[in-house]
């Protein structure tokens, strides 16, 4: 990975943990709603399972990416401070 990259990267991971606290926020409003054990009660129980199952991998994937871009700082010191 490279600097110019590390915005982007920062900026999507936290869309979708925006995003994905957006949805489960509704879809627990919607869920309080609906009667117990019916198909839609039981499809906004399996969407939010859904969303915590993403937003789970979230902290792993804001790990690889600063690792990635630690990796890519010291290849390219090395890189640079390697010629002459």
């Amino acid at each position: 990975m490279q600097l110019n990259q590390l915005p982007a990267a920062i900026i999507t991971l936290v869309l979708v943990a925006m995003i994905g606290a957006a949805g489960a926020l509704a879809l627990d409003e919607f869920n309080n709603d609906l009667t117990a054990d019916s198909f839609a009660d039981n499809a906004t129980d399996n969407g939010l399972s859904g969303i915590d199952n993403v937003t789970s991998f979230l902290d792993t994937i804001g790990t690889i990416i600063a690792v990635a871009a630690l990796i890519g700082i010291v290849i390219g010191a090395f890189a640079f401070f390697g010629r002459r």
